[in-house]
């Protein structure tokens, strides 16, 4: 009987035994699976990637934007923090990090007994590195499993890293409150400095909002920020970080934050910034460009930034004035270095110049006159500029001059591109082609789809083109033929400074050298003599102007010095007519030029141009038999009458212009 009751124990033993081997495998198994959650930092001290603001700068290295998700991140490493920074964490958060393993059974002790006395909790037992784990690998849920999940991957965390990773792991992980993920942008924040240079009185502002960062909050709660900064000091001096003189000294500072309102100022270049923006996400994707802790430098000159401001805002300042589009490009290069979206981009988002398209009307017509010189037609190629209709698809198209002010007479292509003649380029487009239009306007810069209709020649383009697109297809003319793709982007780089991504800045041949000669010259004399003279700086240039059908559309495009600009006057949200605009009819011989000449006289730099910008002979002018020189308004095109204030002296086949005389009310 006993011998039975023997084997009962036994059978009884070896199954409790059985039930506690199979336990503790399974537990085995529970800790390799959670091993397996969490990186090798004494191999790969790398591993843990932590989300980073990425920076946009100017061409001048001054801050344009930080971007970043939903924590705004600086990570700086741990031994570049600063000493009393890591002891006032240390000294109100886990008084006994450097003595315990990374679960402190004292503390839970502690807590256990201080909430259950007080019948609320009030302490927390979690150590600095359960804190880090939690942060890390855990998604914060507040239940038993969780919590023991974080007890072993802190226990693990504190076998692979020493005490000091972990603390700056946490120190560039935690949230510190108003926005701030990490010392450095608590740092930044609070006082309008770098982490490294935090005084005793800083840190200890910064470590005591970690417990509760809306109650601490310095900027909301100072009353509150103050008493527990002061807190951490003392604790700072009881445990022996600071010597009583400077807890007391340091108590005795003002909390010393920086005056957020006085810096608070509008977004410089905002529309350059969406625009590089939608660039980058493009190529790099939402999580690199918003966590990746990326060094963008952008290609923007403030410089030409200020001044395409403020020559779009003394043009045309008010709200109900019609809006500007500025692009500007280095041509030789493609670096974009000015853009004008808008008048606001706080209450509209949409980038009149990289976004918009609108109708170009004669600016387009050197593409036309370049597809031409490919046919062989020269700039003193002759042509009718009578009004002309000629059959189309859609029925008969039907083309008269500018407020009909030209009915007649035979012209050479550089004058009819001088003074933009209608009749001329109707013609021309005829006989060259629409399709061969399109074709030279694509290899110049234009990226837009166009139709290829004998409208285009005069701008009636299916959906138009951007601003910036009329900046770098003129740009091709300026650098001898070499077409460029323009880019807001120099080079981005990673927080250590290697090179993630560069735009390409070859130059690829678009048309011809001589060709793209001509074209300068044809628009140099556009510039001195023709439609767009109110834009001269006094330097050589070469511009064309555009109208389009009611005066919805006005351009005036062109090159001098290193620059090629775009500027578009207009309204935005359909084809207004811009009949009555401060008593004129907007032109882009009128506000565009005023607009493009201020501009460029502040912003562009001579430069050593290529072969394209050299000024050439053509264009006789009236000295040629039989023609006549009028005084003409830069408005109406008609003979000036004696209230016209912007006038100019062009030459015209005698009986080629209408003797009408100007009747404007300017």
């Amino acid at each position: 009987m006993a011998k039975t009751g023997l084997v009962r124990i036994l059978s009884w033993a070896s199954g409790v035994l059985a039930v506690v081997l199979v336990l503790l495998l399974a537990f085995a198994g529970y800790l390799w699976h959670l091993s397996t959650r969490l990186p090798d930092l004494a191999a790969n001290p790398d591993a843990i990637q932590l989300a980073q603001t990425s920076i946009v700068y100017a061409a001048d290295g001054s801050v344009l934007a930080e971007w970043h998700d939903a924590e705004d991140r600086t990570v700086v490493a741990g031994e570049s923090l600063p000493q009393t920074l890591k002891d006032a964490v240390v000294a109100i958060e886990d008084r006994r990090f450097y003595e315990h393993s990374g679960v402190d059974m004292q503390a839970i002790a502690r807590a256990l007994s201080v909430n259950t006395a007080a019948g609320e909790v009030r302490q927390g037992g979690s150590t600095i590195t359960q804190q880090t784990v939690k942060l890390l690998f855990t998604d914060g849920e507040r239940t038993l499993r969780r919590k023991i999940e974080e007890a072993l991957l802190a226990l693990q965390l504190e076998s692979q890293a020493d005490k000091d990773d972990v603390l700056g792991v946490y120190l560039n992980m935690v949230y510190f409150g108003h926005g701030a993920y990490g010392a450095e942008s608590a740092a930044q924040r609070f006082f309008g400095l770098s982490a490294r240079d935090l005084t005793l009185a800083q840190s200890a502002l910064i470590a005591g909002c970690i417990q509760s960062p809306t109650r601490y909050d310095p900027f909301t709660s100072p009353s509150n920020a103050l008493e527990r900064r002061n807190l951490v000091l003392r604790e700072m001096r009881d445990q022996g970080y600071v010597t009583a003189g400077e807890a007391a000294d340091a108590a005795a500072e003002p909390l010393g934050l920086r005056d957020e309102a006085a810096e608070a100022q509008p977004q410089f270049a905002p529309y350059f910034v969406e625009y590089v923006r939608r660039d980058l996400l493009e190529v790099l994707g939402s999580e690199r460009l918003y966590r990746g802790g990326l060094r963008i430098h952008t290609t923007l000159d403030p410089r030409a930034q200020r001044a395409a401001e403020s020559a779009a805002r003394s043009a045309l300042p008010t709200v109900d004035d019609p809006e500007v589009a500025v692009a500007s490009v280095r041509w030789r290069d493609g670096a974009v270095v000015a853009v004008v979206g808008g008048r606001d981009f706080s209450a509209e988002q949409f980038d009149l110049a990289t976004q918009g398209r609108r109708q170009t009307g004669s600016a387009f017509k050197p593409f036309v006159l370049a597809a031409a010189l490919e046919e062989g037609y020269t700039l003193d190629s002759t042509w009718e500029a009578t009004p002309f209709s000629t059959p189309v698809k859609d029925g008969v198209w039907h083309v008269e001059n500018y407020e009909n002010a030209i009915t007649g007479g035979t012209y050479t292509l550089e004058m009819a591109t001088t003074w933009s003649i209608n009749t001329v380029y109707a013609r021309l487009i005829m006989a060259v082609g629409a399709d061969k239009v399109v074709d030279v306007a694509h290899r110049m810069g234009i990226t837009s789809e166009i139709n290829e209709d004998p409208a285009i020649a005069l701008g009636g383009l299916s959906q138009g083109v951007s601003p910036l697109e009329m900046a770098s297809a003129f740009g091709t003319i300026a650098s001898g033929g070499t077409s460029v793709a323009p880019s807001g982007i120099g080079k981005v780089t990673d927080s250590d400074g290697e090179l993630v991504y560069a735009p390409e800045r070859a130059g690829v041949r678009a048309i011809s050298e001589d060709v793209a000669t001509t074209l300068a010259g044809a628009l140099n004399q556009v510039y001195t003599r023709g439609t767009g003279s109110t834009a001269n700086i006094g330097r050589w240039g070469a511009v064309k102007t555009g109208t389009s059908q009611s005066w919805s559309d006005a351009w005036l495009v062109g090159y001098s010095g290193d620059l090629s600009t775009a500027v578009w006057v207009g309204y935005p949200q359909a084809q207004v007519p811009m009949e009555d605009v401060y008593g004129i009819h907007v032109t882009g011989g009128s506000f565009p030029a005023q607009i493009w000449k201020e501009f460029m006289q502040a912003a562009s730099a001579d430069a050593a141009a290529g072969p394209a910008a050299r000024p050439t002979d053509a264009g006789a002018g009236s000295d040629r038999e039989g023609w006549v020189t009028y005084t003409i308004c830069s408005q109406s095109f008609k003979i000036a009458g004696p209230n016209c204030p912007d006038t100019m002296e062009l030459a015209f086949p005698a009986g080629a212009i209408s003797d009408e005389v100007c009747t404007l009310e300017h």
